[in-house]
């Protein structure tokens, strides 16, 4: 939320210091004359074409020369005007002849400077020249001296500075707080360690910034809406005035000091005759913008693909607009809306052309960009200058750096992250947008009085250029009043001269100058994500060989390359936990200041429901509860998007990757669970239940190792509630589904030592348990029979690998030749006679259960069992000679925690929470999994900080 400070003096007041005034009277030579003699400012098919335009303009001692040419880009090839309410006769022309109006270049050949105007009816707009802003705009009335042919009359040249609160400390113009939030720390995490000071060169810090993935041009298709008071207000110049604007923000979209290629273009205006054909506009901000971004989303169309679909739309206002605690508002956006159809919307209270600069702004918090000055953006890049154009002040923005380091990371990282796909479809034919610079089409009387209203004139004794002040009353009695905005850019200060970015400039040609960017050399990989377990190292290329200036084009094409690195598993991926587990768990003791959770809390990951433009976020779940939240916005690089895929994680999207680990690599698991294999190396195992007794009844145990488990319930006749239900129990007996008589409906994700079982839930006509890849833990299946007692029809099959040296004409086939899995309570003597040989007797081990102790000194158990034909019962079956044995020696040094420094307080007031980074480490300095380590002496982890009272 943008607001405004007005600052006001006697009528005679002169800047002190300065021996010069702030707006000067001008008239702008054409140095180019046309051969016909024409006026190049009036409208219609035989104006200027594409030919460049040279204007002088002397003011402030000084000449300005702006080389102008024709810009109307921001214009979408269907752009149109439409008048809703109150029939309104078109006075300013058609869209065709406004396309001509719009002009942008450069003062005086300066690789910074900055100029975009309109021609129609005299020069109008703001020009930028060595860090000051220039306003122009035409006198009423004014004419050109007969003997200046191509001088194009009287014009008012306006120089803004910057606004000083009464301790000398520039003044907030706007109500966003300066806070922070997770995804903005998190976004601007990769630039930590390329922190810069205040005193560094902008060209040392972009070479630092990182950059991510792939440089594209993005369209934001933009509706611009006028209410009622602007009709009444600006009348036949309305749609020109706001094209204007729109100008003046597209061009400073289009600096490579963003970082990204963004085209603003316009693909509706439209004009409200009628307040009640428009939404309600009140002085509350908060509520206008409410009501505003409703009332747009029923008129937008419903495809991306239709001319007239808009991104975001622009609602300008001469309401008087209040915040929550002053009436200063300038504009108000939801932070971080782009592309959503409900809240992609901003509200700008129309101050004149200065609120060009409040639109471009207001839009950037809609690329989710915070205020320069939150404490994050400070921590990476240190102190920001207030001369950027998402600082809360907006004044005398920096021609040559309009968008911060901070500004350009925040957008960059929202763009990645796949928040601005609605931006990537090209209009068929780009609407050029106004090329002049303002103060070539708006005198300064006419600045003074679309910022204060019908009546205001320019005050004397200004300074050239800086801020424009102008004529009111207060309490009877003349004074003079400034929003601490400059004189348009374009506006004549001087023979030769004009104003540019707040300072009178000359005028020179620097298309000369203009130059596209390319990309240079790949920079080296940075370190891995991981020390094992699969990480991801990324290297990047920098837009600057050369950097875009002059209005060049910014690079396209990929801006970040990875790779795989650190590929060997961890020493602690035995226990069964995964990646994603111990990123949770770090948060165990966070209770997300909500009274539903203790301080006792621990967080495991929550697979089920979570959509796939999600998954490589951190999403944890309260153990024991249905509570869960976004505790970071992205997992560590390497994370598995989700258990039972190999893609991973990087930067926040979800990677193709194979199951070594390798991006980019075509690896698959086979049947049998085992990476890029055959499927020979596994064995089939499938049967058939479909005689129950009531309550729980056994179906088939399955080993640890299986892969590819399939078992499904088909409901009987096709029926859904058939009461038979499948249900699942772990090595110890204990129910992980359906268990205790209570059946889950709806879909689950089972996550078993870090193996992902997908369960349909009972709602569904076949209810189905599937796991891809092979589970760490044997478990038993069951069937839960109920009610009317109708048979199930339970079908399993799952891949076991296959026992050395094993005796394949021993084992029973089914006529496909699969083993058959016998269970206690159907025989599958009704699929296939068996054959009458028995094979002999022989001893089965089972696998090797958990060590009795953590650490040290314990013992590791097994099952051995005696298995034969039936009639051969009993363990004297086997030959005792050869049993195999059942304990075993386990157990290593107990692990210790080590910990680290804490982290800086996540509040600049009040109470925040600090972190420090724990981890177990094992004997040797081996990384191990926490639950290695003793959890009665883990030392504290999370804390809560109070830096100073709010």
């Amino acid at each position: 939320m943008l607001l405004l400070g007005v600052s006001i003096l006697a009528l005679a007041w002169r800047p002190a210091g300065s021996s010069e005034p702030e707006w000067e009277v001008v008239v702008p030579i054409r140095r180019d004359p046309d051969i016909n003699g024409r006026h190049y400012y009036r409208r219609g098919t035989e104006d200027s074409g594409d030919q460049g335009l040279i204007f002088q303009i002397t003011a402030f001692q000084q000449d300005f020369y702006l080389h102008l040419t024709p810009d109307a880009q921001f214009l979408a090839p269907a752009f149109a005007t439409e008048y809703l309410g109150v029939p309104l006769q078109r006075l300013t022309g058609s869209s065709l002849d406004l396309r001509r109006c719009f002009y942008s270049g450069y003062v005086n050949a300066e690789p910074d400077s900055f100029a975009a105007v309109s021609l129609c009816g005299g020069l109008r707009g703001v020009f930028g020249y060595r860090g000051a802003e220039y306003v122009i705009s035409p006198l009423p009335n004014a004419s050109a001296p007969a003997a200046q042919r191509h001088s194009q009359g009287a014009h008012l040249l306006q120089r803004r500075g910057a606004p000083v609160g009464p301790s000398g400390d520039l003044t907030s113009r706007c109500g966003v707080a300066s806070g922070w939030n997770p995804a903005i720390l998190r976004a601007l995490d990769p630039y930590k360690p390329r922190r810069t000071g205040v005193g560094e060169s902008p060209s040392r810090r972009r070479s630092g910034r990182a950059k991510r993935f792939v440089s594209i041009p993005r369209y934001v298709e933009t509706l611009v809406v006028a209410d009622e008071s602007m009709v009444k207000f600006h009348g036949a110049d309305l749609e020109h005035y706001l094209l204007t604007l729109l100008a003046t923000a597209a061009r400073l979209y289009r600096h490579p000091s963003i970082l990204n290629p963004i085209n603003i273009v316009v693909v509706k205006v439209l004009l409200l005759g009628d307040r009640d054909t428009g939404p309600k506009v009140t002085g509350n901000a908060a509520l206008t913008l409410r009501n505003f971004c409703a009332w747009q989303k029923k008129l937008n169309k419903v495809s991306d693909k239709h001319p007239e679909y808009w991104d975001t739309a622009i609602l300008f206002t001469r309401q008087d607009l209040c915040g929550a605690t002053t009436c200063d508002t300038l504009g108000m956006a939801d932070v971080g809306t782009m592309c959503d159809p409900k809240r992609s919307c901003s509200v700008i209270e129309d101050d004149g052309l200065p609120s060009a600069f409040t639109t471009a702004h207001e839009l950037g918090h809609v690329f989710n960009m915070p205020h320069d000055n939150v404490k994050v953006c400070e921590e990476v890049f240190g102190k920001l200058r207030a001369n950027h154009m998402m600082s809360p002040t907006l004044i005398q923005i920096d021609r040559a750096n309009p968008w911060s380091a901070c500004s350009a990371a925040i957008i960059t990282d929202f763009l990645d992250s796949g928040h601005g796909d609605c931006l990537l479809d090209q209009p068929s034919k780009p609407i050029s947008l106004p090329e002049d610079l303002p103060g070539t089409s708006y005198s300064l009387s006419q600045q003074c009085e679309l910022a204060f209203g019908v009546g205001s004139k320019p005050c004397p004794y200004m300074q050239y250029c800086t801020k424009l002040w102008c004529t009111g009353k207060a309490k009877g009695q003349m004074v003079c009043q400034t929003r601490h905005f400059p004189w348009a850019d374009g506006t004549s200060c001087g023979e030769g001269k004009f104003c540019l970015k707040g300072a009178c400039v000359e005028r020179h040609n620097p298309n000369k100058y203009r130059v596209d960017g390319s990309w240079a050399k790949w920079e080296p990989y940075g370190p891995c994500s991981r020390t094992c377990g699969g990480g991801v190292q990324l290297a990047r290329r920098q837009c600057s060989n050369p950097t875009p200036a002059n209005g060049g084009k910014y690079c396209e094409g990929v801006r970040v390359k990875y790779r795989s690195c650190n590929l060997e598993p961890c020493p602690s991926s035995a226990s069964g936990k995964s990646f994603r587990e111990e990123q949770c768990e770090a948060f165990n003791g966070y209770n997300h200041s909500t009274n539903r959770l203790t301080l006792a809390v621990s967080w495991v990951p929550k697979y089920s429901g979570v959509s796939p433009r999600d998954k490589c976020k951190l999403i944890c779940r309260a153990n024991g509860t249905g509570y869960f939240y976004v505790l970071a916005p992205k997992v560590v690089d390497g994370t598995l998007c989700t258990p039972d895929s190999t893609s991973v994680c990087v930067q926040g999207k979800c990677i193709k990757a194979g199951c070594d680990g390798n991006l980019g690599s075509k690896k698959k698991f086979d049947k049998c669970g085992v990476c890029g294999g055959d499927n020979k190396s596994c064995k089939r195992v499938t049967g058939l239940f479909t005689k129950p007794m009531h309550g729980y009844n056994f179906v088939v145990a399955i080993p640890a190792g299986a892969s590819s488990i399939d078992i499904r319930q088909r409901g009987y006749k096709g029926l859904i509630g058939d009461d038979n239900y499948l249900a699942l129990k772990n090595s110890q007996g204990k129910y992980l589904l359906n268990g205790h008589f209570v059946v889950s409906a709806v879909e689950r994700d089972l996550v078993v030592k870090g193996s992902l079982l997908r369960y349909s839930g009972t709602g569904t006509a076949v209810e189905s348990l599937q796991a891809s890849r092979p589970i760490l833990e044997p478990l038993t299946v069951e069937v839960l029979s109920v009610g009317k007692m109708t048979p199930p029809r339970v079908r399993y099959s799952f891949y076991l690998p296959k026992e050395p040296r094993e005796d394949k004409s021993s084992r029973p086939k089914d006529p496909r030749g699969s083993p058959v899995l016998r269970n206690s309570v159907l025989s599958l003597s009704n699929q296939v006679e068996q054959p009458d040989n028995r094979p002999p007797a022989r001893w089965v081990a089972g696998s090797w259960g958990p060590c009795s102790v953590s650490c040290g000194s314990g013992l590791q158990k097994r099952a051995v069992d005696c298995r034969g034909s039936p009639g051969q019962r009993g363990a004297s079956a086997c030959d005792a000679a050869h049993r195999p044995v059942e304990k075993r020696a386990c157990g290593e040094p107990c692990p210790t925690w080590e910990f680290g420094n804490w982290s800086p307080c996540s509040k600049s007031c009040g109470r925040g929470f600090k972190r420090r980074p724990l981890k177990c480490v094992g004997h040797g300095g081996r990384l191990l999994a926490r639950d290695q380590c003793d959890l009665r002496r883990k030392p504290q982890e999370l804390d809560f900080c109070v830096l100073r009272p709010c």
